[in-house]
């Protein structure tokens, strides 16, 4: 009992199924008061608005309503020419649905409702009055109306009484990204194992999930108004500089993984380095330490090199441990970005909007958005033809059921189990509907005895939302009931129109169901393998950039951006279904060093190089091969020619540094290269030529 009180009837629970119910009967009075076709859509509409957030209220409120205007927009502009044609009428409205829903799917933030809405919105204005189009214009304008009152109450309720912020959950999740990062770290530093070990994976597949958590939370954020601005601004700068966690840990990963095999010992003054790093990085207070560890790591980088030079530190064992110096450095600097970043928050106004910024590195499969708007429309039409061909009366619930469902989870990899979860849930609204229709509403005769005969249920509904572990069923049953119901001026319901109701919705939803299982259903790893493929084109040409001298350090950043979002759609969907030719291809994180380095080796250096007469024609071209076969197959290894060419150069670089130690940058760099294609080859013994 203690456990479900916990669960079910915790404060935050409780005190949101209250306001929600308040905003509901609320709204369904005035709906009643103001003769309101349709009140049943003013109280759906509070449920489906309502968050346990007051932001995160209004902005779903907004977004809703900009939909439901878009999409009677809409219905309004083809109605005069199409209704009389109901093939028509109803390939436009399926061919709009399929066209919101495509757009709504380039935005993963919490604004995309707007789209996806506008998108079944219009399915259902247009569909139920299609056979009297007389009525439509009545329709539209009272469904919009009614959201107008809906949200207008729900907003207002939950921001004045009681009102629950959101800030605290942003500052935390940022935090919690960062303190995962440093759990991380110290564990790859201190365990005795450096292979990979599954609480790693989990913390890395955990990181990789907060991007996309920040972005919904700030966008729900700006609706907190003033006292959030600051807060925004800090997080959205913060978060650039934390989506370089992940490359950063797995190298440092990589470079102990590799010490420890050929058995390296550190030299003391190395030695001495790491234990500070290790003593900052588990204190308190980084800020004060910050400068004085980077500038601890920066001279044993310097003696490191200068030991290399002497002779007494062979180059394979100075650059691995520069390395690994070099990527506890890049933490440091994160770190100090995340926790000064309130110091410089004031003049970021100047240089844009990061959140657009972010936003233009999304990975985007437009070729997945596009099957699922294909879906979306072939559910809906195909409901539609049914519906007309039937010459079923009550039908056209089926095809705007069709389009809700197609759309709601269209962001999905596999939509399948939320779809028949959603079926679960409308069988369950029926069940409800009935006994409510059958039992209680009959002896309702004014409102306070309707009030009275539903406030349990649609508490009991708001303590299911409340919960995460049930909120999409308890939507998925407040969004059908009171349509089922047909909450009227009357309060007497149609027993017939009921269970016409629930079938056709079952009908619309099988169409959804059987249709996405043919041609829209996917693995995750289906997913996740087109974004790798289109990573290493993205690599292949951001290499011809750089071989092209058409690339800057804009273009340098705008590639470790766009492959790190891909990096995160990889990580959890490789391990949710760890397919092997997926398994062994990697997740992209390996590219972004070997675009990185490659611009590091070739760009910052290219001028040295061509005084030396160092010839790199041969790199890129086994480089570009390599990559041009990995399109072909994940699983395609670094193939002979390239080990030679990269041995090479090596060679080549470390007998030119006796003569110009400024070559032991380049040569740093190429040995990155190396590493990350050929991770297990010691150092080459003779110079072989390409």
């Amino acid at each position: 009992m203690g456990s479900f009180g916990m669960k079910w009837l915790s404060k935050s629970a409780v005190l949101f199924s209250l306001k929600t119910c308040l905003a509901a009967f609320l709204a369904f009075y005035i709906a009643l008061e103001l003769n309101f076709d349709k009140p049943a859509w003013s109280l759906t509409t509070v449920y489906v608005a309502s968050q346990l957030y007051s932001s995160s209220t209004v902005s779903k409120s907004i977004f809703r309503f900009l939909g439901t205007v878009l999409g009677g927009l809409f219905i309004f502009l083809i109605y005069p020419a199409t209704v009389l044609y109901p093939v028509l009428f109803s390939l436009c409205v399926s061919i709009w649905v399929a066209v919101c829903l495509y757009f709504s799917l380039h935005d993963r933030t919490p604004k995309s409702y707007v789209f996806m809405l506008a998108g079944y919105s219009a399915a259902i204005m247009g569909f139920p009055d299609v056979d009297t189009p007389l009525s439509i214009t009545y329709t539209v304008v009272s469904r919009i109306e009614e959201i107008t009152v809906a949200i207008i109450c729900s907003s207002l309720v939950h921001s004045l009484i009681l009102p629950v912020s959101m800030r605290n959950i942003l500052e935390n999740s940022v935090t919690n990204w960062y303190t995962s990062a440093r759990k991380l770290c110290s564990e790859l530093l201190t365990a005795e194992t450096k292979e990979q070990t599954p609480e790693r994976e989990a913390i890395l597949v955990q990181m990789a999930g907060y991007p996309v958590n920040v972005e919904t939370l700030i966008t729900h954020c700006v609706f907190e108004g003033d006292a959030a601005r600051q807060l925004i601004r800090l997080v959205t700068v913060q978060y650039q500089h934390l989506s370089y966690l992940i490359p950063t840990l797995t190298a440092i990963e990589i470079r102990l993984k590799l010490l420890a095999e050929q058995q390296i010992d550190f030299p003391d003054f190395v030695d001495t380095t790491f234990r500070r790093f290790l003593t900052w990085l588990n204190s308190g207070d980084k800020n004060r330490e910050t400068q004085a560890i980077l500038q601890d790591i920066a001279l044993t980088q310097a003696n490191i090199k200068r030991c290399y030079q002497d002779k007494t530190l062979s180059a394979e064992k100075s650059l691995l441990l520069s390395g690994l110096l070099e990527r506890l450095a890049n933490f440091v600097k994160i770190t100090e970005a995340w926790s000064t970043v309130g110091e410089k928050v004031g003049s970021l106004k100047e240089r844009g909007n990061p959140a657009k910024r972010a936003q233009a590195h999304w990975h985007i499969d437009k070729g997945l958005l596009l099957l699922s708007s294909f879906t979306a429309f072939l559910a809906t039409f195909a409901c539609c033809l049914f519906w007309i061909g039937s010459g079923w009366s009550d039908g056209s619930t089926a095809p705007l059921m069709a389009a809700v469902l197609c759309s709601f989870f269209a962001g999905m990899d596999s939509p399948i189990a939320p779809m028949k979860l959603f079926l679960k849930g409308v069988v369950v609204a029926i069940v409800i509907s009935i006994l409510y229709s059958a039992l209680i509403i009959p002896q309702t005769v004014t409102f306070e005895s309707l009030i009275i005969g539903l406030a349990p249920g649609l508490f009991a509904l708001g303590l299911v939302i409340a919960n995460p572990a049930t909120n999409l069923m308890g939507l998925i049953i407040a969004t059908q009931i009171p349509g089922l119901i047909g909450l009227s001026h009357h309060f007497k319901p149609d027993l017939q129109l009921i269970v016409n109701g629930a079938i056709s919705s079952i009908v619309g939803i099988m169409f959804a169901v059987i249709i996405t299982a043919l041609i829209r259903n996917k693995r995750p790893s289906w997913t996740a393998r087109r974004a790798f493929r289109k990573g290493i084109n993205e690599l292949i040409q951001f290499l011809s950039e750089i071989r092209l001298n058409r690339s800057s350090l804009q273009s340098r950043q705008r590639f470790v951006a766009r492959t790190l979002d891909k990096v995160n759609v990889i990580l959890p969907r490789k391990r949710i279904d760890p397919v092997p030719d997926l398994v062994s291809g990697g997740n992209l994180i390996t590219e972004v060093w070997i675009g990185v380095n490659f611009y590091d080796f070739y760009v910052k250096h290219q001028t040295l190089l061509s005084e030396h007469a160092v010839i790199t024609d041969g790199l890129f071209y086994e480089i570009n091969k390599f990559l041009r076969s990995r399109l072909k197959s994940l699983q395609a290894m670094p193939h002979a020619a390239l080990l030679a060419e990269m041995d090479y150069l090596l060679i080549h670089l470390d007998r030119l540094c006796e003569q110009d130690n400024r070559l032991y940058s380049p040569l740093f760099y190429l040995f990155n290269i190396r590493l990350s294609l050929f991770s297990t080859e010691r150092w080459p013994t003779v110079s072989v030529m390409p």
